[in-house]
């Protein structure tokens, strides 16, 4: 069961997920890459906004989702260029989606996303993806958009958006954003 919270419980489980994942290919992150993590995580936890949504697989976690609101003019600060002006105000920025490889497949990582990301108030959310990751072409599908690039390393990480509640849309129409605007104009980094 897929389940949304505002602080961290048993932040060692969160290590212990992140360094499962991580370490498989692309990323091969090693012991002191999740170590930073949870330095991360603990950070990120103690801001306004955080939310983290979670998967278990019995007594143990199985997947989780995190990310914290920013405020307007915030951008990746490793960004090749400035953010789109669709994207220059508030935000939601997704920093982790991670689920155990025994778990993939059953739908868990969009069920984090979508909880994560539902109620949120900014008009758009955004995260970095590897062009490597298999999740990559999965967040395309879930109607992702290439929005910029990061510097490296590593090389060939995009930062994806998504309008958040967006207008409702017919089969074959453009995703729109809550003003009605096209959302493959964020394609145009402008």
């Amino acid at each position: 069961m897929t389940e949304r919270a505002s602080g961290v419980r048993r932040p060692e489980e969160f290590r212990d997920v992140y360094h499962r994942v991580y370490r498989e290919p692309p990323y091969h992150e090693d012991a002191s890459a999740a170590d930073s993590f949870a330095g991360q995580l603990a950070e990120h936890a103690a801001l306004p906004g955080f939310t983290v949504t979670t998967v278990r697989d019995g007594d143990a976690l199985g997947g989780f989702a995190y990310g914290v609101r920013r405020e307007e003019g915030w951008w990746h600060p490793r960004a090749a260029a400035p953010g789109p002006r669709r994207l220059r105000g508030p935000l939601f920025y997704v920093y982790e989606l991670a689920v155990v490889r025994e778990l993939r497949g059953r739908g868990h990582g969009r069920e984090l996303l979508e909880l994560l990301l539902a109620d949120r108030t900014e008009p758009y959310a955004v995260l970095a993806a590897s062009n490597r990751a298999p999740a990559r072409e999965l967040y395309g599908r879930w109607g992702w958009v290439k929005a910029g690039e990061l510097t490296g390393p590593p090389d060939g990480v995009d930062l994806l958006a998504r309008p958040l509640a967006p207008a409702p849309t017919s089969r074959g129409a453009p995703l729109l954003d809550r003003a009605g605007a096209p959302v493959a104009d964020l394609d145009h980094y402008s």
